[in-house]
Order: structure tokens, then C-alpha cells, then sequence
């Protein structure tokens, strides 16, 4: 059988820039629902027992997905023939009975074993499904993120109960055995390193089509006879792999991570019209140019990134503070020098939160910090809850990414200044992802980030990053 996977496609409804690394940085046009859609007919035409399933975060990322609640990639699924779905930490942004609401319309099943109803008790989609193909019966469960009650807003977790869900597989794959299944599929948004100690914990499962981290694996991650892949993001690649399948047992497979180029991969007519319908709305965003830059604007770095660096200047140039923060987000196609748009703005930041003011101590303001690099660098997969390292301005760190938790810090720097455990710093950000838990103490600027972005960039000729590393791993 062939299972094409694709996850974290973040409403990147067209073709767009993706950066690729081969001897420094490239950038190539690429991806786009169209091309999803005509490679998977291509395949199901020329092949017998196709699966396609996508891994979550699919309602998210882009303005006519975000400014839509989700609607506006609605007609678009209705055609793309998927055969299942699990919900990413972005799809639970516009709260349950939204979720619930675009699910509802899918013409094609939610699974999620580890997420129930709170008021209930009842999970909120199906566990796991079962697909019958000409000659092959493939169970498919459904693994979400669990951590989005610790790491998203509070509003994303609202009525909802998540759990780690290895109880929740292996119970799973026991019923799923029992009724003869050929291949068992973990489709999964919980990301690679956690993916891979689940492999370990877990006998009996064939596959884990993986999502969350934006990881692109160029071949199967092999653990207690899982093979484990992912197909990095926003609609810029598919994972394929064919198997064969004896007992229950995969004895022979064929991987492919597919990068989704023009020149090798033709578009569908009737989703290209579908896409045009949907975008029609948005196009003035498209040719609203708010300012330039001169730098390649992306999130592909860990440590630092030019687009959050944008950002973060940004908060600096609008607001007295001390630092300035921008979340570790893995979401955002690059944006290539020359204009920016306000369509850029909003694939940059789609949530658009309001910029807050944040008065803490040294010591508060270090103990943040190193748990954030604990979330990141976590010896125990499960630990690992982070995207990447905090964006910043006005910071200087150096780090030791495998020390224990809470010494990684070696030197810090707040302005130019050593940092001091009794001084109150001024930090300037925006979202509840940052100081969680502190939305009480934040004092709120009735300015939102899109805009506070789009005054800088009118008050200067052009964003040039220049290219200082202020966050060094050591």
C-alpha cells in the first residue's frame, strides 16, 4: 500500500517561497493545495490501497484561514480526498465548539485518542478509525498535541482534557489488533522526539506519520520496528511511502519526502479556481505594501530568526522597554527582500495579539529563560514543549544546551549591561504564549502587533537584520 502524509500546512493555500539548505541557504517556489491535490489523483490512478491523511494544524496560520475562524479552507477540503485528520495545537485556536463546528463539515473523520470532552468525559472525536481498502484493513489512531493547556492560551483548552495518550495507543492498538488490522498508523501531532519515545513504549505499531515540529525526514526514523516520518510544513512538501506487509510485519519500503517544485509537479485546475474563490476577499491584502526589507525574512534558525528579529525591533522601536519578545514560532513561509505586505504581516504573526508592557525582577525574568530552554532541550522527549528558543531584542545569552535544567545560562546580557538578579527590567511583547501566567501583571498598550509593526516599518527605509548572533550556543 502508499500512505501520502502531509502536516502543519498552516493555510498556505498557493505556491510560496521555502527555504532549503544545500551548501547555505536557497530559496524555491514551491507547494500549494493544487499540487497536493494532483499528485495524490496521480497516484490513486496508477495505484491500488492509497491512503492520504493529514497531521494537524490545518484551520491556522494565514489571514483567510485565521480572519474566517477556520471557514475559509472549508470547500477546499471538501475536495481533497483525505482519509483522516488530527487536530494540531493551532486548530483548537478558535475554541471548542468552533473546532467542532469545521469538523463537523469535513467529509472526512477527526481522530484524537488522548483529547475528551471535560464536561463529559467522552472523547471528542473517534480514537482511531478503520480502513478497508481492495486488500488491505489499516487502522489509523489519532495522537493530538497534549501539551496545548500548558503552552497555547488559555481560550485554545476551554472545556477540553488532554492527556499524553500512551495509555490511550496502546489500548488502541490491542483493539485494533483484535479486529485483524494489517497495518496499524499512528497519525500524530505530537512531534518527532516525543513520536519517537512513543515508538519505544508502544509495541505494534507499523507507522507514525508525524506532525508538529516541522521536521522533514529524508528517510523513515526506525525505533522498535516503527518507521517514523514527517513532511515539514505549509504545504511545501508530502511524505509518501510505500510498504509491503506480511503478518503484520512490514517487510519491504520505499520512502520519498516530496518538495512539492513547479517544475516537477503539475497543478489541478478545478483547485486552483476553489483557491482564487477563497483568496478573492484577501487580495487587496496581497498588494497593500506596508514597508521593504533588505533580509531574507524567516523562522528556520533556533536560536535566533530575521523574521521574529523584525518583530522585536518592532516592539523596541514603538515602546520604551528594556527587551522585547516575540514567541519561538515554527509557522511562516520566508519572505523574500524587496516589499512587504500586509498579507506578509499576517503570515508572520496571524494571531495579531495586543503588545503588553511586563515589569519583572532579573531573577524572574532568568528563571523564564532557563525554562524555556529546558522546553526546548529537554533530555526526556516528553518534557520537550517548546517551538524554539525565545526571539528577542535587547538580549544577549550564551547557553549550554545540554547542561542539566536550569544551568544551561552561562552569560547573560540585558542593553548592553550585565545581567542582575535585583534589577526590574521593562520587557515589551504580545500574545499568551509569552509569561504565562503573568496576564495579570501585564500592562496592555491598546495597540495590536500588526500595527505596531507597520508604523515601524514606515519610519524606516528598510529592515536590514545585521546578522549578530545575541543568542550563541557555547
Amino acid at each position: 500500500m502508499t500512505i501520502i502524509h502531509q502536516n502543519d500546512t498552516h493555510g498556505y493555500l498557493q505556491e510560496h517561497p521555502e527555504m532549503f539548505w544545500k551548501s547555505g541557504s536557497t530559496i524555491h517556489e514551491v507547494g500549494g493545495f493544487s499540487r497536493i491535490h494532483h499528485h495524490v489523483r496521480d497516484v490513486k490512478k496508477n495505484t491500488t490501497n492509497v491512503l492520504f491523511v493529514d497531521g494537524g494544524d490545518l484551520f491556522h496560520g494565514t489571514a483567510p484561514l485565521v480572519l474566517t475562524n477556520g471557514e475559509g479552507i472549508l470547500p477546499l477540503l471538501k475536495e481533497m480526498e483525505i482519509d483522516a485528520f488530527v487536530p494540531g495545537n493551532w486548530d483548537y485556536a478558535y475554541g471548542k465548539s468552533q473546532l467542532l463546528n469545521l469538523v463537523s463539515q469535513l467529509p472526512f473523520p477527526a481522530l484524537a485518542c488522548n483529547l475528551k470532552d471535560k464536561e463529559t468525559n467522552q472523547f471528542l472525536f473517534q480514537p482511531y478509525t478503520v480502513k478497508e481498502l481492495n486488500d488491505v484493513k489499516v487502522g489509523i489512531i489519532g495522537a493530538t498535541y497534549p501539551y496545548v493547556h500548558e503552552t497555547m492560551a488559555d481560550n485554545f483548552s476551554k472545556g477540553l482534557s488532554f492527556s499524553l495518550g500512551v495509555d490511550e495507543i496502546e489500548r488502541s492498538v490491542d483493539i485494533l489488533k483484535q479486529q485483524n488490522v494489517d497495518v496499524i498508523i499512528l497519525l500524530s501531532h505530537m512531534g518527532l522526539p516525543l513520536d519517537y519515545k512513543i515508538a519505544s513504549l508502544v509495541d505494534g505499531i507499523s507507522i507514525i506519520l508525524s506532525g508538529h515540529s516541522h521536521d522533514r525526514t529524508s528517510s523513515p526514523i526506525i525505533n522498535n520496528d516503527t518507521l517514523i516520518i514527517q513532511a515539514g510544513s505549509s504545504s511545501s512538501f508530502l511524505g509518501q511511502i510505500e510498504i509491503t506487509c506480511k503478518e503484520g510485519k512490514i517487510v519491504e519500503y520505499k520512502h520519498q519526502l516530496i518538495s512539492l517544485t513547479a517544475k516537477e509537479y503539475k497543478k489541478d485546475e478545478t483547485i486552483n479556481e476553489i483557491i482564487e474563490e477563497i483568496l478573492k476577499p484577501f487580495k487587496e491584502m496581497e498588494q497593500d505594501v506596508i514597508g521593504k526589507t533588505d533580509t531574507l525574512l524567516h523562522r528556520m534558525t533556533l536560536n535566533e530568526a530575521p523574521m521574529d528579529k523584525l518583530i522585536t525591533d518592532a516592539y523596541m522601536h514603538g515602546f520604551d522597554g528594556d527587551i522585547a519578545f516575540s514567541h519561538g514560532w515554527r509557522y511562516g513561509v520566508p519572505i523574500v527582500p524587496g516589499e512587504i505586505t500586509m498579507n506578509h504581516l499576517y503570515n508572520m504573526i496571524p494571531t495579531n495579539p495586543e503588545v503588553f508592557q511586563l515589569d519583572v525582577e532579573g531573577q524572574l525574568l532568568y528563571n523564564v529563560l532557563e525554562k524555556n530552554l529546558e522546553l526546548v532541550f529537554s533530555s526526556d522527549p516528553f518534557n520537550q514543549k517548546g517551538g524554539y528558543i525565545l526571539r528577542s531584542s535587547g538580549l544577549m545569552m550564551t547557553y549550554k544546551p545540554y547542561n542539566p535544567k536550569g544551568n544551561r545560562i552561562q552569560y547573560l546580557e540585558i542593553n548592553g549591561e550585565p545581567y542582575l538578579s535585583s534589577k526590574t527590567y521593562k520587557i515589551i511583547g504580545a500574545g499568551d504564549q509569552l509569561f504565562k501566567g503573568l496576564h495579570n501583571q501585564k500592562k496592555y498598550k491598546k495597540i495590536h502587533s500588526i500595527d505596531v509593526i507597520k508604523n515601524y516599518l514606515s519610519d524606516i527605509p528598510s529592515f536590514k537584520n545585521d546578522g549578530m548572533g545575541k543568542i550563541i550556543s557555547i
